[in-house]
């Protein structure tokens, strides 16, 4: 049978628990199971904010030329200037989808949250919601360790990755640089068994043909009439002189993608040449298919990855808030956590300009920051070096009716607040410059 915690007549303080079952005490021919699972939370009203650091187009308020703010002001704690952005509207679209199920009133956070936590203003956003003061806060919130210790979460919105921002590369064109793409095409070890059966194949060929027993006999016949007699000695100059002379000419017939041509060959030596003449037809064209695409390509001078920073000994900016993450991933690394008291790019940024890194972490790049970042010739690459979830951290009572609502929204009507955010970047100016970088798509782009 199913039952029901009852709350009407009874109170958790009481040590009373009363429960109703419909199968006992009324009939479930009037029983209403979805009018049940319709109120996830009851029409509540939820105590809302964003946190104090605006990121457009995610959250943000306007001046009073409305113009979009990227640091808060005395505008922050002002209700009466609407907060704006991607995941304003993505709440606004959860509410109606919700049909009253709760609604949403918009207040600020609190100054004494900054206080206890200056470096992250996302963290005192966190920090707000376990003191009671507001119910939800909005905004691209990445789920951490300690953050998980403050407060619950909504399900993920989203993935976001942390990625590696460095200096632009230069590009090598040196000779040094540009002779070594002839080589590009095969790996080393490909190299090394063409290099391989090149000796090979001039040996047997020597080998077969007669001419390594000539040549010994001829060099001694001359050893002779010239009064000396050192047999051993002379076998080794000989065989090393017509092995290395085979292994030129077979080497150049093979890099002019040719074969030795002699009809008074024996027939071993014909057909040791006819199946190196038909590796030469797979290799070199195989090498020539390939060749084009590694000519074009261009030899970037930087330090993209994690891996790589750490063994330049790079010092590296980074959030406080994902501290814990980034030194158990990647312990050998030297992490300058940043101390600005802002917790988000802007001071990344600071402590770039003071020099005291040479790369950042970051996971993500609205449109001033790539300003920014075009200013100081950084890009951003490719080289993940954590995935953290974003969510919302909301009170525990309110996390599962509004991961509800979520869910439905998603896989029903595909809301998505990435889907939202683009539609922002579609209609807003973009950077002064392209700061994603990656190599291939720099060579397509040539």
């Amino acid at each position: 049978q199913r039952v029901y915690r009852s709350s009407s007549v009874t109170d958790a303080k009481d040590g009373i628990d009363l429960f109703w079952s419909y199968t006992v005490c009324d009939s479930l021919e009037d029983w209403d199971h979805t009018s049940v699972k319709k109120q996830t939370l009851g029409g509540a009203t939820i105590l809302a904010t964003t946190p104090q650091a605006y990121f457009p187009p995610y959250h943000y308020k306007r001046n009073e030329l409305g113009e979009v703010l990227s640091k808060p002001g005395e505008e922050y704690w002002n209700k009466t200037i609407p907060f704006e952005g991607a995941m304003i509207d993505y709440l606004d679209q959860l509410q109606d989808l919700a049909a009253g199920d709760f609604n949403v009133e918009w207040t600020f956070g609190s100054k004494a949250s900054k206080l206890i936590h200056p470096s992250s203003a996302y963290t005192a956003s966190v920090q707000d919601v376990q003191d009671g003061l507001i119910d939800m806060a909005v905004g691209p919130i990445w789920v951490t360790g300690e953050r998980l210790t403050i407060s619950s979460y909504t399900v993920p919105l989203f993935y976001s990755p942390t990625v590696m921002i460095v200096p632009a590369p230069g590009v090598d064109d040196s000779i040094g640089a540009q002779t070594s793409k002839v080589f590009a095409p095969f790996e080393s070890d490909v190299w090394l068994m063409i290099v391989l059966i090149i000796v090979l194949t001039a040996l047997l060929s020597t080998w077969f043909s007669g001419e390594s027993d000539r040549r010994v006999q001829t060099a001694r016949r001359s050893s002779r009439t010239r009064g000396r007699d050192e047999p051993k000695r002379l076998n080794y100059v000989i065989w090393g002189r017509l092995g290395l002379d085979s292994c030129l000419r077979t080497g150049t017939y093979f890099c002019s993608a040719g074969i030795e041509q002699d009809d008074g060959a024996s027939l071993p030596t014909k057909l040791l040449l006819f199946g190196f003449g038909f590796f030469t037809l797979v290799v070199i064209s195989a090498y020539v298919a390939n060749l084009a695409a590694f000519l074009t390509q261009s030899n970037y001078q930087y330090v993209g990855t994690i891996d790589e920073a750490t063994k330049q000994g790079w010092k590296v900016c980074a959030l406080p808030a994902t501290k814990e993450e980034l030194e158990v991933a990647w312990p050998d690394t030297k992490f300058v956590f940043s101390g600005a008291g802002v917790g988000s790019y802007h001071g990344l940024i600071e402590e770039w300009d003071a020099g005291k890194c040479k790369a950042i972490v970051y996971g993500f790049a609205n449109l001033e920051l790539k300003n920014k970042l075009c200013e100081r010739d950084l890009v951003i690459t490719k080289s993940v070096v954590l995935e953290n979830p974003v969510a919302w951290p909301i009170r525990s009572d309110y996390s599962a009716g509004i991961s509800y609502w979520m869910y439905e929204a998603e896989k029903k009507h595909g809301l998505k607040v990435e889907s939202l955010k683009e539609e922002y970047d579609a209609k807003t100016e973009q950077p002064s410059c392209n700061v994603q970088f990656s190599p291939e798509q720099s060579d397509s782009d040539e």
